[in-house]
């Protein structure tokens, strides 16, 4: 749903910008005979290479037959007047990761990252959302700076990517994509190579990057 801001001319509707949001929705699919701590350490690096300020959880959870899926808040579960936490919980999952980046071009941006183990590996959802501002007289300056600096949505999927990548390069898991919104063309999680991510960064990363997991 887009709210309008500016005149409500005639006239000046054709200079007035509205905010648009912005939602990314992807499950990958991911078989590693690597242990759940090295999987959490992966994926937490690989986050870690886009967002540094990052609430990270890893409780103990029962592995189940099939993969847990993270849970959408429901807005009518909300009492009158309360606002309402729209990003998804990870109940069951073994890997959380939670942030809210400022980013260029967008606003009141959160991320939630969900890895849920099951008996023939893991699932991974990720969910992000932002509002950005569209049209109005400075939609010309706005897509001139997105082609300089990057846009909202750029790295939003470039954030999901890496994790998926880091996972992928530090426990050589296999990954398929189950499901994505918008769609994801391709198989851009395999870039990267087959080296483990830490080695991979050296020399463009700073301090914090983790170790490569251990067989």
């Amino acid at each position: 749903m887009a709210v309008l801001a500016g005149c409500s001319t005639d006239s000046g509707s054709r200079f007035a910008s509205r905010d648009t949001t912005v939602e990314y929705y992807r499950v990958f699919d991911i078989k590693t005979d690597a242990a759940a701590q090295a999987v959490a350490r992966a994926a937490t690096d690989g986050i870690g290479r886009n967002v540094k300020d990052v609430s990270i959880a890893t409780p103990a959870v029962e592995v189940t037959d099939l993969p847990g899926h993270f849970r959408m808040a429901d807005p009518a579960s909300a009492a009158p007047g309360t606002a309402v936490d729209k990003s998804p919980s990870c109940e069951g999952a073994a890997w959380t990761a939670k942030a809210a980046p400022h980013v260029r071009g967008g606003d009141n941006m959160n991320m939630v990252a969900c890895l849920f183990p099951y008996k023939n590996g893991y699932h991974l959802d990720m969910y992000a959302v932002f509002t950005k501002p569209d049209g109005g007289w400075l939609s010309w300056p706005r897509r001139v700076g997105g082609m300089m600096f990057g846009t909202p949505e750029k790295f939003t999927e470039n954030t999901m990517l890496d994790i998926v990548r880091a996972i992928r390069t530090n426990t050589r898991a296999q990954v398929s994509l189950v499901e994505a919104k918008p769609n994801l063309p391709g198989t851009p999680w395999m870039e990267g190579g087959d080296v483990p991510l830490a080695a991979a960064q050296t020399g463009t990363v700073g301090a914090g990057a983790g170790e490569p997991s251990k067989p």
